[in-house]
């Protein structure tokens, strides 16, 4: 049997993705943090509402395809942005994981991270999206330093703040913040059985509730940053779109949700 690519395995993801996104505002300018090969957005729909898309991700080899795949007309919207590390902190795990950093070393390296991204990336920017990248940066932390490494915690929770301070960062005043982030896959809550049969949201309360959602993508969490003294005052509430569910590569099937997130004027 052939070998599904990823463009048709994202199908279902990519529709609902490009939903979310083309909902949150058109017009002006959009920015994709963790674009990749961008086969969870449909680029076409997007350059027909934005005037310029921003790709943003660390691989420049993935960027390249997707732009290389487009149409002229979409390519002349795209403006991408390879070898960009929005973690801030791979370079530095090494180091880490042989001799812990201190709370200090932790916070000045965060400030560092997001004075860096906000100075580089061309924003603000009408709609900037986190495009299911946050859950891929905390396992890249958590697979360096290692599950007993006694930062690992305090590290993971900086990647996480720094990321949406970024976000919210970029966005210009009046415009929207969208989060989006598989919170948890089948191979941890039997998501497979549930599929037909489940109300999203209710399922979400009970995979946070029974403690295995990826850490970094637990909305409690990001509810309560993005409430925290350094956003609080510069965004309004989050609001909770109709979550999904998508089955990728060996059957997985991941749970994901978005928050609208409005930047005060």
């Amino acid at each position: 049997m052939a070998e599904i690519d990823d463009w048709t395995l994202y199908a279902d993801h990519r529709a609902h993705l490009t939903d979310a996104i083309l909902s949150s505002g058109r017009g002006g300018r959009l920015c994709l943090l963790g674009a990749g090969k961008c086969d969870d957005v449909d680029l076409e729909r997007l350059a027909l509402a934005f005037s310029e898309i921003h790709l943003v991700d660390i691989d420049p080899t993935a960027l390249g395809r997707a732009v290389a795949r487009q149409s002229p007309d979409v390519r002349a919207r795209l403006r991408p942005h390879a070898r960009v590390d929005l973690a801030g902190v791979s370079k530095r795990l090494t180091k880490w994981k042989r001799k812990p950093p201190t709370v200090a070393q932790i916070e000045a390296s965060a400030n560092a991270t997001l004075q860096s991204l906000l100075a580089s990336l061309p924003g603000p920017f009408d709609v900037v999206v986190s495009a299911c990248v946050l859950t891929q940066m905390a396992f890249a932390v958590r697979d360096e330093l290692g599950e007993a490494h006694p930062m690992l915690q305090l590290v993971r929770l900086s990647v996480i703040a720094t990321h949406l301070n970024t976000l919210v960062g970029l966005t210009a005043n009046g415009g929207t913040s969208l989060f989006v982030t598989d919170l948890v896959s089948s191979t941890l809550f039997p998501l497979d059985a549930m599929q037909a049969s489940s109300d999203p949201r209710a399922l979400m309360e009970r995979i946070v509730a029974s403690g295995t959602a990826y850490h970094s993508a637990n909305p409690n969490i990001i509810r309560s940053i993005l409430a925290g003294p350094a956003l609080g005052p510069h965004v309004g509430e989050p609001e909770l779109l109709e979550p999904w569910l998508w089955t990728g590569r060996q059957g997985r099937t991941y749970f994901v949700y978005a928050l609208r997130i409005p930047r005060s004027a």
